[in-house]
């Protein structure tokens, strides 16, 4: 009989650190999640800054790019082309803001450990290739303020000279941003640095408290 008390004991001890334990998960589950709903909120406000200034930068774009074709009657030059494409990968880059927040709101921070991970992974993934795109600009940022109506025919050796390095490095830039900056290299310092600035920063922290739970429940 004492043998059966102590084990009805045992289990009923159990059975309370167990109910305890579920309680802590739970309490560490609604913390986690309100810490993680309060960095995405500083990314959602980024993307949504970045929406309102975005639509006025390609409304700036936009005008300039039309007042450059009327003035070269819609032929092809430097400021045309270069305004052209900058023009575009901000079209992209506007519409993967507005993908970015839509993303960013679709996560359900009541779903399981596994999901959220995936979701957070995705939009990291996404942030990385949107910032691919941006890199195609770069070299016609140092182009858009020539015109075949003096370049190259009419400019000095030295100037000819400087342009033309400038905007290979730019290029060079440009490329090696586009090869290298991959969802493959996103545990890389210097990709985590480059894109902290486009949220990457708030989907870190989120990920961290993720561990911190999933942590928790493996004890």
């Amino acid at each position: 009989m004492q043998n059966q008390d102590i084990l009805s004991l045992w289990k009923t001890q159990e059975s309370k650190i167990d109910q305890l334990m579920s309680l802590n998960l739970q309490l560490l589950r609604e913390q986690q999640s309100q810490k993680m709903k309060k960095a995405m909120w500083g990314m959602k406000a980024e993307k949504i800054t970045g929406i309102a200034f975005g639509s006025l930068y390609l409304l700036f774009l936009g005008a300039v790019l039309g007042i450059g074709l009327k003035a070269t009657d819609f032929q092809p030059d430097f400021f045309t082309i270069s305004v052209a494409v900058i023009f575009i990968v901000n079209i992209k880059v506007f519409s993967d803001y507005i993908r970015h927040l839509v993303m960013a709101n679709q996560i359900r921070y009541d779903g399981s450990v596994a999901e959220i991970q995936a979701q957070l992974i995705e939009l990291k993934f996404s942030l990385i290739r949107s910032m691919r795109i941006v890199a195609i600009q770069l070299p016609f940022y140092s182009t858009f303020h020539l015109s075949l109506s003096y370049f190259p025919s009419q400019a000095p050796t030295v100037w000819l000279i400087t342009q033309l390095i400038i905007t290979g490095l730019f290029t060079v830039l440009a490329v090696w941003i586009f090869v290298n900056f991959k969802p493959e290299n996103a545990d890389k310092k210097w990709v985590k640095w480059m894109i902290s600035t486009a949220g990457g920063t708030q989907i870190e922290k989120s990920l961290e408290q993720l561990e911190e739970l999933e942590s928790f429940k493996n004890q």
